[in-house]
């Protein structure tokens, strides 16, 4: 039995690795893999199955907030907000040494956790930061290490559609998971400040000159709405003022009037917008349609059940195996996407924990933050090689000034996957 289940599982992974590394879209490689499963055991997966999975993984309505939130991401991106307030954050903190390195982090902090995606928010209000920070005298390679480690807080942070993907996909409660991501992420960013600090002090960073009480007004003016706007957000979430849906619904309509208050919001700009909303989302639905069918596949393995049961004769503690559950998570996202991750080795696990009795949204939150780690890890590490061309410098310059940051936030995990308290005290707390 168990030579057929690891026979099964060479023939799903690795069709799907192989699909992967001729460059098919994850999507496509997916479905790819799960035919040749079909194929090759005969019977295994029954046709009706393939339609049902792919339907019933596109039903659930909270799916509507993951759109909602994309074009959340997209008006605060090219609608004015994040210009505004990196604008604010600089007149409020501009005289600290290393103040844009920290402003980077700050908005990340503010700001990311909008789209729930750590590459759009690189690639976006990230660019810019870092075009900044370079301006002013930072290193290249600098730079683009804090751009793309703090743009990693952004799925953690609510509102967050990686969270959102992962309740609905899960079936766990999408609040719960937005309160266990609360005090993970603000320390995630706290961590990120204070080795952003270090360095500043240490290698001399430059610093804006104060530009007056004036000033300090008037940027504050044009950029507090900006930084409410997330405020508001979380806050209503985590009061249970509306449905995930509804806030994310509600949170639109505002940031759109506040674009047309700045003068930015324009018709052209808001289909172009819409647009690209429609492709994020089409990518993401396509995704989770066929992640629904994995599921349903390692299931019918009985891998989950054989697993759990290996387990509890060995008798390990829940802090052993989110250990090495995480490790795993880590070592994986250093080879493979973050979305295969997601939503082919979550699938495996989940079932795994549940059965040990491991609290779901502990092993999320921190399962989580340990995949988008895996963005900044080399040889796949997509935030690497995006910031260092947006930088134009060498990988390898990412790369080492990552170090310091990836240390901090593998830290934070081993700290928090000892005391499991940290994240899931406002859940147990509010939920």
């Amino acid at each position: 039995m168990i030579s057929t289940v690891i026979l099964q599982l060479v023939v799903i992974f690795g069709v799907l690795l192989a699909m992967l590394l001729l460059k098919f879209p994850v999507f496509i490689s997916m479905a790819g893999s799960l035919i040749a499963y079909a194929l090759a055991f005969p019977g295994s997966v029954p046709l009706s199955v393939f339609g049902q999975g792919i339907v019933s993984g596109l039903t659930n309505q909270n799916y509507v907030a993951v759109c909602f939130y994309f074009f959340l991401g997209e008006i605060m991106t090219n609608g004015g907000l994040g210009d505004r307030l990196i604008e604010f954050l600089d007149a409020c903190i501009g005289r600290i040494r290393g103040s844009l390195s920290h402003i980077n982090i700050i908005n990340s902090m503010v700001f990311a956790g909008v789209s729930g995606s750590a590459v759009a928010d690189a690639a976006s209000v990230g660019a810019m930061e870092l075009n900044l920070m370079k301006k002013a005298g930072y290193p290249a390679g600098y730079a683009a290490a804090v751009t793309a480690i703090s743009s990693t807080i952004g799925p953690i942070i609510p509102p967050s559609s990686g969270l959102v993907m992962l309740g609905v996909y899960f079936g766990y409660s999408v609040r719960r998971l937005f309160l266990g991501g609360v005090i993970p992420g603000i320390l995630m960013g706290v961590a990120m400040l204070i080795v952003s600090a270090i360095m500043a002090k240490k290698r001399n960073f430059p610093y804006s000159p104060w530009r007056g009480w004036k000033y300090l007004l008037e940027k504050t003016q044009g950029g507090l709405l900006a930084f409410l706007l997330p405020a508001m957000i979380l806050i209503f979430l985590l009061l249970g003022i509306g449905t995930v849906v509804e806030v994310g619904a509600t949170s639109c309509v505002i940031a759109v009037i506040i674009s047309i208050g700045y003068k930015e919001m324009t018709p052209k700009k808001l289909i172009k917008m819409l647009m690209r909303t429609t492709i994020l989302t089409a990518a993401c639905l396509a995704m989770l349609s066929f992640a629904g069918l994995y599921t349903w596949v390692i299931s019918s393995m009985g891998v989950a059940d054989w697993i759990a049961a290996q387990i509890a004769a060995i008798g390990a503690s829940d802090t052993v195996i989110m250990l090495v559950c995480m490790l795993i998570l880590f070592f994986l996202g250093m080879i493979v996407d973050v979305p295969v991750v997601l939503m082919v080795i979550f699938p495996v696990m989940v079932p795994v924990i549940e059965a040990i009795g491991i609290d779901p949204v502990w092993f999320s939150v921190l399962a989580l933050i340990v995949n988008q780690l895996g963005l900044c890890t080399p040889p796949v590490g997509t935030l690497i090689y995006m910031t260092a061309q947006i930088a134009k410098c060498p990988a390898s310059d990412v790369i080492k000034e990552l170090v310091p940051f990836i240390a901090i936030i593998s830290l934070l995990v081993v700290i928090m996957i000892f005391f499991p308290g940290i994240v899931t005290f406002l859940p147990t707390a509010l939920g």
